[in-house]
């Protein structure tokens, strides 16, 4: 296997071939064809990001032990925290409701910061050892479910739902929650991954500092009509995890990256195939998530009412929250099904080998891939007023079959944004071009 010099990368939406020059501090070099970050330069990245995740681990600590709010109706009071909240839905019968809550809220924002806190003492001292590169792995695929500023924006419109029928008092775990949600944001746009991979031992420490010139590498120069110097061109691949550019001796097994062990491919291994079946599945799943009941309200006097996602904003909308209620169903209604549509036409494109639009195209991607966790909006919701509106005979507020089929939407969407490959966009760009400086 030939390794690339450092300052030789491919980018990771494009694939286009460029050299990344000696950056500024503060600086970021961005793909000239996309626009995708290719590098940073953050002034002391890992003292900083360090400092942020200790005091993201406090803030987690305090989220999960504390009230997040408190209700009161009738001298009857009741509180929940986040853990009470899965709890609550567990007991109701919703476990699989109860797990993913769990998972979003406690789990994966845990296991980040842990990783994070691991990797940042562990990487100090170079060479940090070969665990933390698996470590930074692991983070990557985790970080995408931890859902704390989804799980904020639920608290506050179950808030504003449930004021209406009672008198709702905010604890200290929504504060320590408000706190965590800055705190992960910092510690995410301070922390420079290229830092601790340049410390990091590799794998395969025979293939460390083998790196040669581009000539090397450019002995099949393509002719002018194939398109642009791109990785795949070339016979290139580029390590999706830690962004080592190597040639394997066998482009269609290229084993695994030398510096961290990921698995390599020249694509994702039949990303328009899997990115179908799971959009297909969403839309499958998005028609019961509208039809059953999200809630389902009974009050001491009266017959049960079932709440579904579409009666819940006129809810909203009819006791002067109009704001909110566009929240709701922008998240709930118009993102999942833009996702889907977004998706299919994405993959239509792909498959006609379409030039048109790639930058437009690009750029709907990865619209995709940022609003996709905000359609576990209304999941949040429904956990914490059924986890606060349990005063019997009074009322009491179970979740409905709807919840779990709109979990459904939202992680198979997600999931189906992380099969897609966007360099799949610019593989039939026939436009000559080179090596970009």
């Amino acid at each position: 296997m030939f390794i690339l010099p450092e300052n030789v990368v491919a980018c990771l939406e494009c694939d286009l071939l460029q050299r990344v020059a000696s950056l500024p501090q503060g600086a970021t070099a961005r793909c000239r064809r996309c626009g995708h970050s290719l590098a940073y330069n953050k002034p002391d990245s890992l003292n900083r990001t360090l400092a942020l995740a200790v005091a993201a681990a406090i803030a987690l600590i305090v989220a999960n032990i504390t009230p997040l709010m408190g209700l009161s109706i009738s001298g009857r009071q009741t509180s929940t925290t986040i853990l009470g909240g899965a709890w609550e839905m567990w007991l109701l019968g919703q476990e699989i409701g109860a797990m993913i809550v769990l998972f979003c809220t406690v789990i994966a924002p845990a296991v980040h910061i842990g990783i994070m806190l691991t990797v940042l003492i562990a990487a100090r001292r170079a060479p940090a050892p070969q665990w933390v590169g698996t470590l930074l792995r692991w983070s990557n695929w985790h970080q995408p479910w931890a859902m704390v500023e989804v799980m904020m924006l639920g608290l506050l419109v179950a808030l504003i739902k449930i004021a209406e029928l009672a008198t709702v008092n905010p604890g200290i775990g929504m504060f320590a929650a408000g706190a965590l949600v800055a705190l992960v944001t910092a510690m995410t746009v301070s922390f420079d991954p290229g830092e601790v991979w340049k410390r990091v031992g590799w794998v395969d420490k025979e293939k460390k500092g083998g790196a040669g010139g581009l000539s090397g590498a450019s002995d099949q120069q393509p002719p002018s009509h194939l398109g642009p110097m791109t990785g795949k061109t070339l016979g290139l691949v580029v390590c999706e995890c830690c962004g080592l550019l190597s040639k394997p001796v066998d482009i269609e097994a290229p084993g695994k990256c030398p510096r961290c062990g990921e698995v390599l491919a020249l694509r994702r291994h039949d990303a328009i195939q899997r990115t179908w079946a799971l959009i297909i599945a969403a839309a499958i799943c998005f028609i019961p998530a509208n039809v059953f009941p999200v809630m389902v309200s009974k009050l001491l006097v009266g017959v049960p009412e079932d709440d579904t996602i579409i009666s819940g904003v006129v809810l909203l909308y009819k006791t002067g929250s109009w704001h909110l209620a566009a929240i709701v169903l922008i998240a709930s209604i118009v993102i999942p099904m833009a996702k889907i549509a977004a998706l299919a036409y994405l993959l239509i494109s792909v498959q006609r080998r379409s030039l048109k639009g790639q930058q437009e195209r690009l750029r709907l991607y990865r619209l995709v891939e940022f609003v996709g966790r905000w359609s576990m909006l209304d999941v949040f919701v429904v956990t914490f007023t059924v986890a606060l509106i349990q005063l019997q005979p009074l009322m009491s507020i179970k979740p409905g079959a709807g919840v779990l089929f709109f979990a459904a939407v939202v992680i198979l969407t997600m999931i189906a944004a992380e099969q897609f490959d966007p360099r799949l966009i610019w593989d039939s760009n026939n436009k000559q071009g080179g090596l970009h400086d």
